[in-house]
């Protein structure tokens, strides 16, 4: 990081978040958009996993634990996975510039490929479960040399 004072902000966030790896597998899946209604009964099964939708113009895109197939499988035009989930477990403020730019080249230069969904509170990622250590290891590092 630069040094200017977005940089300073989004280092000092980085020196206090923590990195929540939920524990399922997940898919990352793609829905007609006239079938809206099931892809948001789906969401609804998801119950106290991590779970996501994205209307868009073209797709609804579901990230559905992978206990869950059988039902997305039959609703889906593509599906994608098997994805982990990361969750930056710090509340950031809606005006924050720069948090993520760190930790996307770190996980550029380890070669980790990633699938950002972002809440209003926090912000997740998707990895491949293959890239799950690298991704962590990353991402802790940065944490720690934010702190230093």
């Amino acid at each position: 990081m630069s040094g200017s004072p977005a940089d300073d902000r989004a280092r000092a966030l980085w020196a206090r978040t923590r990195i929540h790896v939920w524990p399922e597998r997940y898919l990352l899946a793609s829905v007609p958009v006239d079938r809206m209604a099931e892809a948001t009964n789906l969401v609804a099964l998801a119950r106290d996993t991590f779970a996501a939708l994205v209307r868009e113009r073209e797709e609804v895109s579901l990230t559905l634990p992978d206990a869950l197939r059988p039902l997305l499988e039959s609703l889906a035009t593509r599906t994608a996975g098997p994805y982990r989930v990361l969750t930056f477990d710090l509340e950031l403020e809606l005006d924050v510039i720069g948090y993520l730019a760190p930790a996307l080249e770190r996980l550029a230069a380890a070669g980790v490929s990633i699938v950002p969904q972002c809440g209003f509170r926090t912000d997740h990622l998707l990895v491949f479960e293959r890239d799950l250590d690298a991704a962590v290891g990353a991402l802790e590092a940065l944490a720690r040399e934010s702190g230093s």
